[in-house]
């Protein structure tokens, strides 16, 4: 279905300028398409502009789409935005209806004639006037490119050919968004000059910047708007106001005003300012180029002189200076400082000015942070005060807040420019101006590109002083190192103070060094009397791990101030060998970079003391090993890394002859040879060296070799003649044979001994057994019929009888003892302990029976063995302890039982035992031989007045 066209308006084909016929257009389109907002766009002047808008929310349109559809050819859409293009120009729509675009889209063909038509009318009319007052401001300037004439002209000639007798034309120094600034102001028929600038609204900064308009004052049609306020000072009739544009920035705005009635501006006038505006705009803009490259040049070229300046010295002192100079002249600064950074990160002090008053260079103390010079250093980037005290940084020093507090700072300008390398700032280049700061945007960007070649250049000089000082320093170690190891005397000491006070800059030096019983030993001193025992006492009291700067308390007399560090060896440097002392009359305290010097030097000193102590001590201990190898009985012998006998030992020159120069390799026989080359690989290879058996000659050497470690290498071998090991084995393995017959022998003799132990027991059971069954009834019979007798008979014979009767019951009694004794029949009718306690009756020291443990029966040997020895042990306290009381304690255990019999007896020492043992007493040897026999164990405890105890330990 072919949609109606809508009829155009006459006033599109009638219309006399661009903008008529684009104001006209939107509001048809705008109808057309019922839509929100419509913007007509159309190329004028090689751009395209805004010339009509009609409707709402055309703040969305910022002319993207437009020239999309126009570079195109076709309809773009985007959102709630479609633009239409027709010939020179774009519709574009917000909210529009799609069935109005496709009918107004018929249309275009007829638009685009139309838009042509007009701009040729405009263009035909106002060429010849346009043109010439072009020309003539082209004439007027002449090529020139000096900025300010070219304004100048400008202004002038918008006046005259306009005829409205004043104008003047202003460059932004300010563009923010929506607002924008002018800075100086070039005018022509104003009665007075501008100061301060001219402000730019929103509304004006939308029409001139954003979408290049030309802005049309009129008195009698706008004395009610928001320009009407703003042109109030200036008064005008009417007022023309044009963009300044180039390469699509803003550059600053074109005024044209009259102030007699009656006046009225044309269609014609608009399109003169204008032009005129575009050939101003691009004088300005050309002229501002050859200023910016002008002033490339210069800033270059200055800055090439400035960096050759820097460059032409490494001396840090004649760097800051050109520093300062440069600095003061490329910029016109009153007054300039550098500041140096302290190693704690948070303070600055001035290390050199120029033109700075002496009492400020003293006092101030920058702190990080604080004011222009202490952001400048914590934020590491150039900070800039164009009235320092008017905008409230403060002070970055107390001195100079102090200063700001009474109003008698004296400088207004301040910029700060931190010098630093990649790893860190390390100083601020500070420049003072007594007037507020003259300095623009590129002069700034100059500066930080001075400090840039100004820290690299004091950058160099300080690493070439740092190389100079580590140069010295290094030179100080090395002559110190090689004094001391060369020699240790009090001369060489003296040198060596002499040159560790000059390297630390100090005027007085001291070098201690301790004795094994940690006092000091030696000393040596430069321009400095030798200080008593309590001074040196004292100054070792205030050592610590490192170097420490001392008070002048803790310093020697006279000193202003003073370090000391100790001088550390030893394994892990934990021995104190001395310290090093220095002062000088000044009170300033050493700096962190003189502790560092003075612990190089300390350690120097200490690693070479120590090596030397390590080398005597090596010496000794070589000396004492050379005396151990040469009293050995082993072979020693040391060969190079080929086998060549570098050394033999005089025990191995015994045996083999000279061997030094021979081949350890080739030395043995060739049958052992290739088990010594894998004993010399085994070696080479493992810590736990080689081994192997060799003949050489008629001797069978047992050879250990062992790998000597270091640059040259080589091989230790030890060796023992096995000839001598062989007979001794011999000898060993005969008297092994002998003592394994003794011990044969020795067991018979045990053997034979408790068989003989048992026979005799049984003996004595028999002859205990004959005597009671036998001799002890007989004389029971003869007693009884001698008896009978005795009642029988009368008078002398009766007493006989009676005498003889006594004789035989003494008899019996004693046979009857007798037999108890060589086998009492309590112990096999009622067990140990009845015996035992019969055996405590009959002894005659009082003695007493104590028993512990589960009592039980013991197997029939042991119980007679155990009867055996506590009867030998109580006849010999009877026989020869002359004690007043004895004690029987048996102790039963799981295992044995152990039995002790003590007295309180006169004791014997163990000489005492022995000589009874000469003197043929053998009960204690007849006790111990009983105990082993049955297995156990016996232990003697006596003493002189304190009593015997005999303890047996039998198991079973």
């Amino acid at each position: 279905m072919t949609l109606p066209l809508p009829p155009l308006p006459p006033d599109l084909a009638a219309a006399p300028t661009v903008v008529a016929f684009g104001e006209a257009l939107a509001r048809f389109a705008c109808q057309t398409v019922r839509a929100h907002g419509v913007q007509v766009w159309a190329v004028t002047g090689g751009g395209l502009v805004v010339v009509g808008a009609e409707g709402r929310g055309l703040g969305l349109c910022d002319g993207t789409l437009a020239a999309r559809a126009l570079a195109t050819g076709e309809r773009q859409e985007e959102g709630m935005l479609l633009a239409l293009p027709f010939g020179g120009g774009v519709l574009e729509f917000v909210g529009a209806e799609g069935t109005g675009v496709a009918a107004l889209a018929g249309l275009t063909p007829l638009l685009t004639l139309a838009l042509e038509g007009v701009q040729a009318r405009e263009t035909r009319r106002g060429r010849g006037r346009v043109a010439e007052t072009v020309e003539q401001l082209v004439r007027r300037l002449g090529g020139s490119l000096d900025l300010a004439e070219v304004l100048t002209a400008t202004a002038e000639s918008a006046a005259l050919s306009l005829g409205f007798g004043r104008a003047f034309v202003a460059l932004f120094s300010e563009v923010q968004e929506g607002r924008a600034r002018t800075g100086e102001v070039f005018s022509y028929g104003f009665d007075s000059a501008f100061t301060g600038g001219v402000g730019v609204g929103p509304v004006s900064f939308g029409r001139l910047v954003e979408r290049g308009e030309v802005i049309v004052y009129d008195r009698s049609r706008d004395a009610a708007s928001p320009l009407a306020a703003g042109l109030a000072e200036l008064d005008p009739e009417v007022a023309l106001i044009a963009p300044l544009r180039a390469r699509g920035r803003p550059l600053g705005l074109l005024y044209v005003d009259s102030r007699s009635a009656g006046v009225r501006v044309s269609e014609d006038d608009t399109w003169l300012v204008l032009a005129l505006a575009e050939q101003a705009s691009l004088a300005i803009d050309n002229a501002r180029l050859y200023g910016t490259e002008t002033r490339k040049r210069e800033a270059a070229e200055a800055l090439r002189e400035a960096g050759a300046a820097l460059a032409s010295s490494l001396h840090l002192p004649d760097t800051l200076s050109r520093v300062l100079e440069r600095a003061t002249l490329l910029f016109g600064a009153d007054a300039a400082g550098v500041y140096e950074l302290h190693p704690d990160g948070r303070t600055l002090s001035i290390r050199a000015a120029l033109g700075l008053p002496d009492e400020y260079v003293l006092r101030a103390r920058a702190k990080v942070g604080g004011g222009v010079t202490g952001r400048a250093a914590q934020r590491r980037e150039m900070v800039a005060a164009r009235d320092l005290p008017a905008e409230g940084y403060g002070g970055s020093s107390r001195y100079a807040r102090a200063l700001l507090a009474r109003g008698e700072y004296p400088y207004r300008g301040v910029v700060s420019l931190p010098l630093g390398t990649r790893s860190g700032v390390f100083g601020v280049l500070t420049l003072y101006w007594t007037a507020p700061l003259p300095l623009g945007t590129d002069d700034l960007a100059l500066a930080e590109v001075f400090a840039g070649q100004a820290s690299l250049a004091i950058e160099n000089a300080r690493l070439y002083e740092e190389e100079l000082r580590r140069e010295r320093e290094a030179a100080v170690l090395l002559n110190v190192g090689r004094l001391l190891g060369e020699d240790q005397s009090d001369r060489a000491l003296a040198e060596a103070v002499r040159l560790a006070t000059l390297a630390l800059g100090a005027g007085r030096g001291l070098l201690a060094l301790m004795g094994e019983g940690g006092g000091v030993e030696r000393c040596a001193t430069y321009n400095l009397h030798p200080p008593g025992e309590a001074d040196l006492v004292s100054l070792a009291g205030q050592l610590g791990r490192g170097p420490r700067p001392l008070t002048r308390r803790h310093a020697l007399p006279v000193a202003g101030s003073a370090l000391i560090v100790p001088l550390r060896g030893g394994g892990e440097g934990e021995e104190l060998l001395g310290f090093l002392y220095a002062d000088d009359p000044s009170t300033q305290p050493p700096s962190d970079r003189v502790l560092a010097l003075a612990r190089s030097v300390a350690d120097q000193m200490a690693l070479t003391l120590t090596r030397e102590r390590l080398l005597s001590a090596l010496a000794r201990e070589e000396a004492r090993y050379r005396q151990l190898a040469e009293g050995a009985h082993d072979l020693i012998l040391s060969a190079d890394g080929t086998g060549v006998i570098t050394y033999a030992n005089p025990a191995a020159v015994r045996l083999l002859g000279p061997l030094v120069g021979a081949s350890l390799l080739t030395l043995p026989a060739p049958g052992s040879r290739p088990a010594l080359q894998a004993a010399w690989e085994a070696a080479l290879g493992g810590a736990a060296g080689g081994r192997a058996e060799l003949e050489v000659g008629p001797y069978r050497l047992e050879v250990r070799l062992s790998a000597v470690s270091g640059p040259a290498g080589g091989m230790l071998a030890v060796a023992r003649d096995l000839s001598e090991l062989q007979t001794l084995a011999a000898e060993i393995q005969r008297r092994g044979r002998a003592l394994e017959a003794a011990t044969s022998r020795q067991t018979e003799l045990r053997t034979y001994l408790s068989l003989f132990t048992q026979a005799q027991e049984e003996e004595r059971r028999r002859i205990s057994r004959e005597l009671h069954d036998d001799t002890a009834q007989v004389l029971v019979a003869t007693s009884r019929r001698v008896a009978r007798l005795a009642r029988e008979l009368e008078g002398p014979g009766r007493e006989r009888a009676q005498d003889i009767l006594e004789d035989l019951n003494a008899a019996i009694e004693s046979v009857r003892r007798f037999a108890r004794n060589l086998r009492p029949s309590v112990l096999d009718d009622l067990g140990l302990l009845p015996a035992l306690e019969w055996l405590a009756g009959q002894a005659t020291t009082e003695t007493r029976l104590e028993v512990s443990g589960q009592e039980r029966r013991l197997a029939p040997a042991l119980e007679l063995t155990v009867f055996r020895l506590v009867q030998e042990a109580l006849t010999n306290v009877d026989k020869h302890a002359g004690a007043r009381s004895a004690a029987i304690r048996v102790a039963y255990a799981p295992d044995g039982v152990c039995v002790t019999v003590r007295d309180d007896g006169q004791g014997f020492t163990p000489q005492q035992a022995h000589a009874r043992a000469q003197a043929g007493h053998l009960g204690l040897i007849g006790l111990r031989e009983r105990v082993a026999l049955a297995g156990g164990e016996l232990t003697l405890e006596s003493g002189p007045g304190r009593g015997t105890a005999v303890v047996f330990t039998l198991p079973g």
